[in-house]
């Protein structure tokens, strides 16, 4: 019944977004377009309305946006059996499946890595209070420190269609990447419409370009073949096993290979500096012959470490699962980067009657649009991925240079307003957010923290490659001379300069290349790499191909076999949280917390981060006491209260806090959730401690140790 529920209300929601791209379509020319600027004006509409009064529940609009959408629909019935319109909603159903298959098959919101972390953002924003919202991991304190722009637009959506917050979060996760799939599918069509060749060698060359960023190899991907032998099948399956053997020693093969093919995509986007970063050794059975020349032992470092420096790109995004701002930040730089190219003539060396037929008529108006809604896009970067700000900033800069040196026109009124109605929209939030976030002082990398110059050429050889070509390219194609002097210039800045965050040591760079590289590995890609495959010259195409053959190939392999080989134990349970409530005992507890009265949780802070510490809570909407200690240090600095709180509710789980009663009742604790993992020795002088004013209820049906929740009476 939950998946008829699901399908029914996955199209609901095609349709008021189909609705909005109707209506984006009057004044955009570009139905992909559209439909990411409906969704991006909406969102920026109400973040900027629920700062002044917040709209609560909004299960109410659901109907509301679908009459609209029916209206807008009948308004334009002509418009929606165009084929340009139906290729376009093919093309965003074909990308939001790809992306929430991945979510389908592997839901869980684990704290593992930063999925805990997003949901806290997301669960901030469920309540639609007035705007800056209470923060659920610090109250009373309020969430105004992190750009959490994408996670109110994720809220947002999970408050008009009445999904929990797990749910929330796997649809909203499927939904911004298959729009930033769809803007990928755009800039392939608009760069390739000039290419000369027959349309299944145009749509060859499309699909291998989209398989490329969607895939996310990187340059260490097709080396790790190389240096790392896989799993051989006759190792497992002997010819003389029996069926029921066989089927055993195949299960066994199976899972080797989504575990080797998991190693690998890690490794393509984390390899440098972490634990896999060693001398490989060829007498390993795992290690080739060409292992250690294909990756040659390193120095550098700090204190015999290292230096930790990972580039998560956009398809690496798909296996990890983390609604992170980097998924925001893609999207943007697609926007931006789609926004550009519908305004451009990529027509050059053609007849001018093949020119003329290659190229879609672009008015004025829309020029004059675009360059403003290109300028648009910095501000909702700052709010979205503070990050990317900068090499956003430094991308817009470059384009608007080219075309003045091209005797372009820049419509400066426009590109003015574009980033002034952006900052106006803005405002409320910005108001306190620029405040309240740390600095981030810009430091000069010094000598011993350099990437390791063999390792760079691993990771980056592909974008080296095409910058190289894009060079020779600009010879007919000016635009390939811009994005060849931009990407190279922004990779040596990322070797010159960093962003100085809380994190130090061999983790000084970490935030920064993380962020930096896997954004620029998407904009050469999504730039220069689509140039040089529409281009006239025969060479030039074959290389750009050759490389895109290697990465997507590589990465395509792993990402099969660690999809269908590897365990999906959870799948369908989109709520996240079918990891932890299989058991009778959680589940039960959440969902009392689940339909209890709001009110402040407080949970034992089992680690200072990547914990269970305050599952109970944030899966169910509801503020805890006490987050992850470190991540608040991270946003906010020097927390010396953070920590005495840390050490307080510690003695409170030990039975050891004095005055506890008075200790709850300052904090306004509700609930005391009392788990698996807590000591069962200490319940007793708990309860001891708060049985006057909590009654306790009780969840452990074995009754070999009590796990349940202490419940204020009022």
């Amino acid at each position: 019944m939950y998946a008829i529920y699901l399908v029914f209300t996955l199209i609901f929601m095609w349709f008021c977004i189909s609705g909005g791209t109707l209506l984006a379509a009057r004044y955009c020319p570009f139905i992909p377009l559209a439909r990411s600027l409906a969704v991006v004006f909406f969102v920026l509409t109400l973040f900027f309305v629920e700062h002044f009064i917040g709209l609560g529940e909004l299960r109410w609009l659901m109907p509301v946006l679908m009459l609209a959408s029916g209206w807008i629909f009948w308004r334009n019935k002509t418009a929606v059996f165009r084929r340009e319109f139906i290729v376009a909603e093919l093309v965003f159903a074909a990308a939001f499946i790809y992306a929430f298959a991945w979510r389908f098959g592997f839901p869980s919101i684990t704290p593992s890595s930063e999925r805990m972390t997003d949901l806290f953002f997301i669960t901030n924003y469920m309540e639609g209070v007035t705007l800056p919202p209470l923060d659920n991991w610090h109250p009373p304190y309020r969430f105004d420190y992190y750009y959490a722009f994408q996670h109110y637009g994720a809220a947002l959506m999970g408050r008009i269609f009445g999904f929990g917050p797990g749910v929330t979060y796997n649809i909203a996760f499927a939904l911004l990447a298959g729009l930033a799939l769809t803007l990928l599918v755009f800039i392939g069509e608009r760069a390739l419409a000039s290419f000369s060749g027959r349309a299944w060698q145009k749509r060859a060359l499309l699909g291998l370009f989209v398989a490329t960023v969607a895939f996310g190899g990187t340059g260490i991907s097709p080396l790790l073949k190389v240096a790392y032998n896989g799993p051989a099948k006759d190792t497992y399956v002997k010819a003389n096993m029996d069926a029921e053997a066989r089927s055993r020693a195949e299960r066994r093969y199976h899972a080797q290979l989504a575990n080797h093919a998991r190693e690998h995509i890690i490794a393509s986007v984390r390899f440098i500096g972490s634990e896999r970063d060693t001398i490989l050794k060829p007498t390993s059975k795992d290690v080739s012959a060409l292992g250690p020349w294909v990756f040659p032992e390193t120095g550098g470092g700090v204190g015999g470490k290292k230096m930790v420096l990972p580039s998560e790109n956009f398809g690496y995004q798909f296996f990890l699962g983390d609604y992170h701002p980097t998924v925001g930040g893609f999207f943007l730089l697609l926007l931006a980067l789609a926004l550009i190219f519908s305004t451009l003539s990529l027509a050059n060396g053609l007849a001018a009657r093949d020119a003329a037929a290659t190229e879609v008529f672009v008015s004025s108006r829309w020029q004059k649009a675009a360059q403003g809604l290109v300028t648009l896009c910095v501000p909702l970067m700052l709010v979205t991925n503070t990050w990317t700000m900068p090499l956003l900033v430094l991308l817009i800069l470059g384009w608007m240079i080219f075309l003045w040196t091209q005797k372009q026109t820049l419509h400066w009124c426009w590109l003015l307003a574009g980033g002034t109605v952006g900052c106006f929209f803005l405002y409320p939030f910005l108001t306190t957010f620029l405040s309240s976030s740390l600095p981030t002082p810009v430091k000069f990398v010094q000598t011993y923290a350099h990437t390791p110059w063999p390792r760079f050429l691993a990771l980056h050889w592909p974008l080296l490659i095409l910058i190289v070509l894009g060079c020779w390219e600009g010879r007919q194609r000016r635009i390939a001379w811009y994005f060849s002097a931009l990407w190279l210039f922004l990779l040596v800045l990322s070797e010159v300069i960093y962003i100085d965050d809380p994190t130090g040591a061999h983790y000084a760079r970490t935030n920064t290349v993380m962020k930096w590289w896997g954004w620029m590995q998407v904009g050469v890609f999504a730039s220069l790499g689509v140039l040089l495959l529409a281009s006239l010259t025969r060479w030039v195409r074959w290389c750009c191909v050759a490389v895109m053959v290697l990465l997507s190939a590589s990465a395509g392999s792993d990402l099969f076999n660690y999809y269908v080989f590897s365990g999906k134990y959870y799948a369908g349970q989109i709520h996240g949280h079918g990891w932890y409530t299989n058991n009778a005992t959680n589940r039960q507890m959440f969902e009392y917390l689940e339909a209890a009265p709001d009110g402040v949780i407080l949970e034992n802070v089992l680690d200072n981060a990547y914990s269970n510490t305050s599952i109970y809570g944030i899966f169910n909407g509801k503020p805890v006491l006490l987050g992850w200690p470190s991540h608040l240090r991270t946003w906010h600095g020097d927390v010396p209260r953070i920590w005495l709180l840390k050490e307080e509710i510690d003695k409170f789980y030990k039975g050891e806090l004095e005055d506890s009663l008075a200790w709850l009742q300052s904090n306004q604790v509700r609930y005391i959730v009392f788990s698996p993992k807590d000591d069962d020795k200490a319940f007793e002088k708990i309860n001891e401690r708060v049985k006057g004013q909590y009654a306790w209820h009780e969840y452990e049906h074995s009754r070999r140790r009590h796990t349940g929740i202490w419940v204020r009476l009022d």
